[in-house]
């Protein structure tokens, strides 16, 4: 849809504006189903920066605008910009009652392009999907599915240094509300942090073993010495490579520990 909508605009002599709602509006209207995010606002306008688009605008969802009738909507939307042509998936709605479709677009004289369903390998690809994956801890699949390795980003909070004392320290990083979190456990992965990418072997989980009861998002970075408190880093999951365990011992961590680095090694280059 958004390489669609980028050419159009070419063709239009246009600029390519997207606009998405905050929060999603399932989280207002049936807050009981409210999605987790797959990319928090953030990481959805760097990425739609890097597809092109010129002008992302984000509205708050609430009843109130869901209360709007299409010509409402429109009427919104038509005062900030010069809407040329519009880009919509095959399934759009807006409006009170979903009322505002495709049909009733070109009713009112617009030029409408419609999106097909997006098939990947030979079905249609639902974000319901990929969120399932992630919680099942089958990032690889995911990753497939998504064309990009799954990511959480946010800035390395201080933690009370475990990993450091037994030779992997690690880089904690604080999850913005509703992110999505993945399965517990161990994971080959990567940190992006300085402006350089690092092979890093992470963990979603309550750090069992030292009967933990705070769920932790953290990061060993392989071959980095430095001081990232504070710092915003990009933590991308690979590959999932065993659950939460609670050892017997630190030291039968530590034996753990040094199986995942290998391991991460290993996969993160291949």
């Amino acid at each position: 849809m958004i390489r669609r909508l980028v050419a159009a605009a070419r063709e239009s002599n246009a600029q390519p504006a997207l606009i998405t709602f905050e929060p999603h509006p399932r989280c207002v209207l049936d807050p009981a189903n409210c999605p987790q995010s797959i990319t928090t606002l953030q990481e959805k306008l760097a990425l739609l920066e890097s597809a092109g688009i010129e002008h992302a605008i984000v509205i708050r969802f609430d009843r109130a605008l869901a209360a709007l009738t299409p010509e409402q909507f429109v009427e919104l939307l038509a005062a900030t910009m010069d809407i040329k042509r519009w880009v919509i998936g095959f399934d759009f709605a807006f409006g009170n009652q979903r009322k505002g479709n495709v049909e009733w677009l070109r009713a009112q004289g617009h030029q409408v392009d419609v999106v097909p369903p997006f098939e990947f390998e030979g079905k249609a690809l639902h974000s319901s999907d990929i969120r399932r994956l992630i919680n099942s801890s089958d990032v690889r699949e995911a990753n497939k599915q998504l064309g990009r390795e799954y990511a959480m980003a946010g800035p390395v909070e201080f933690g009370d240094q475990v990993g450091r004392r037994l030779g992997f320290p690690t880089a904690n990083i604080g999850v913005e509300p509703n992110k999505l979190i993945p399965a517990l456990g161990a994971y080959a992965g990567r940190v992006i942090a300085l402006d350089r990418q690092f092979v890093a072997a992470l963990s979603v989980g309550y750090r069992p073993t030292f009967g933990g009861t705070q769920l932790r998002v953290e990061a060993f970075v392989l071959d980095f010495e430095g001081d990232l408190y504070q710092k915003r880093i990009e933590m991308r999951f690979i590959e999932y490579l065993h659950p939460d365990i609670r050892f017997d011992s630190p030291a039968d961590l530590v034996v753990q520990l040094k199986k995942d680095v290998a391991d991460t090694r290993r996969i993160v280059r291949a």
